[in-house]
């Protein structure tokens, strides 16, 4: 199943002429890495089939694959094994008996991702396998809006790294297939006070030496069969885990009420000292940290993109700026496209609801039922100046690297989950709708076989 030499070529000039398209960008902005130290995006040259012998093969032929980092292919086959993606291309050379999917004149995008969600079935608690329910009809809901993926759970927002979290997918029907992750996902506060602070450096600080200590355990067990193995510092299991990267951690920054006429926030016109604390405790890691909704960002990027820290944010939170000083404080609609040129990644989420929207995507909402809506809140970047592409990495890619994950989902590339929309149209255009999701390399929607628009035909 490779490529041939003239097939590889055409595939390479599309994508030149896509990526030149993509740094000229929307307004003529450049384009954007990811934070400093991330592995390059891999091109879709690159794209090449994985190892392996799948039981089955389906075909996603003929469509416009956006990739989820940016970049399109036109009339391109996404081929699946089982539940993996094997290659995207152009002149694929398909197993016998593939299925094949027409998609000709459709779109095809990565499974969104939501970095905040309540209900589609989620569980309980860990573990969370133990209570997920595959059958809610929340989860063909939501499938229908092009969810395939959230984070559900409770970071914690304490003076320590804790929390209950687990990324669920919505493959419907199945309880295996429901959980991805558990505890790839740690919260704590921001803004500590001096005890809470010196008692946090102390133990990152003996965590690395422990690290360090194990490292040079073999060697001296070598020489010294009497050589103790050295102890992990109470505590620092959660911070062990950030620093070997098995879990992302989130940081709350302190901020006033919440209004609940829009998710505005009431007493606060800057949070920068917030954000730098959050850069602090990066700092003290030396791993970048995740800030929930920092309502400033847009006035300290680069402080940001330097400790490779990364951003959930919800571009439609609005609060005003001090009438003092009107050009550093507020929110700025443009903070995504902000954030990303100074290179760093942006998941987005909905705004906190007062009516029964709680703090991510469910069936309330302010607008109702942001279940329905993932979208919405990325083309609200689109609208702030981000180009419309990488406006789509806010719910796909990046989504998934802040929910710890991207290894799996959010982006087509082959040996990832093979969780896969088919749209009528732009990804983020209000009339376009999902035409099927696939979850784990499973058709598990399909618009015309359910209720929700199979009468809204166009």
């Amino acid at each position: 199943m490779k490529l041939s030499v003239l097939a590889a070529l055409v595939t390479t000039l599309l994508i030149t002429a896509e990526l030149t398209a993509q740094r000229r960008g929307r307004g003529g902005q450049g384009g954007q890495g990811g934070p400093p130290g991330a592995p390059p995006t891999p091109s879709v040259t690159e794209s090449q089939p994985a190892t392996g012998k799948p039981k089955s093969h389906t075909a996603i032929v003929g469509g416009d694959v956006y990739l989820g980092t940016g970049q399109r292919m036109t009339g391109a086959t996404v081929l699946v094994g089982d539940d993996k993606i094997i290659a995207v291309g152009h002149n694929l050379q398909l197993p016998e008996g593939t299925n094949i999917i027409d998609a000709k004149g459709k779109t095809i995008s990565p499974g969104f991702v939501c970095v905040v969600g309540n209900g589609m079935g989620q569980g309980r608690g860990a573990p969370w396998i133990d209570s997920v329910n595959p059958f809610d009809p929340e989860i063909k809901q939501a499938l229908a809006a092009g969810i395939t993926s959230f984070l559900a759970g409770s970071p914690g927002s304490g003076p320590l790294p804790t929390g209950d979290t687990a990324v669920i997918k919505l493959d419907w029907g199945s309880v295996k297939g429901m959980v991805l992750s558990e505890g790839t996902v740690l919260g704590m506060s921001a803004q500590l006070n001096a005890n809470d602070r010196e008692r946090f450096q102390d133990l990152v600080k003996k965590v690395m030496s422990y690290r360090k200590a194990l490292e040079e355990f073999p060697a001296k067990k070598a020489a010294d069969a009497n050589y103790k193995a050295p102890e992990l510092p109470t505590g620092g299991e959660s911070i062990m885990k950030i620093l070997n990267g098995e879990a992302k951690l989130w940081v709350q920054l302190s901020s006033g009420g919440f209004n609940p006429f829009g998710g505005k926030r009431f007493g606060m016109s800057n949070d920068l000292a917030a954000i730098r604390d959050a850069n602090a405790i990066a700092t003290m890691l030396g791993v970048g940290v995740v800030m929930q909704k920092p309502m400033s960002a847009w006035l300290c990027a680069d402080e940001i993109a330097a400790t490779g820290s990364m951003v959930m944010i919800s571009p439609r939170d609005r609060i005003p700026p001090d009438p003092s000083d009107p050009d550093r404080s507020g929110s700025n609609l443009a903070t995504t496209a902000i954030l990303a040129t100074a290179g760093v990644p942006v998941a987005v989420t909905c705004p906190n609801g007062g009516y029964g929207g709680g703090a991510g995507v469910t069936t309330g909402g302010i607008m109702g039922q942001d279940l329905n809506t993932p979208h919405i809140d990325a083309a609200f970047t689109v609208r702030g100046g981000l180009d419309n592409r990488k406006a789509l990495r806010t719910i796909t890619i990046d989504a998934a690297r802040v929910i710890g994950v991207d290894r799996r989902i959010g982006s087509l590339a082959p040996g990832k989950d093979a969780d896969i929309l088919i749209l009528d149209g732009d990804p983020l255009h209000y009339r376009t709708f999902v035409q099927a999701a696939m979850v784990n390399g499973k058709v598990v929607y399909e618009k015309d076989k359910e209720p929700f628009y199979s009468h809204i035909q166009r």
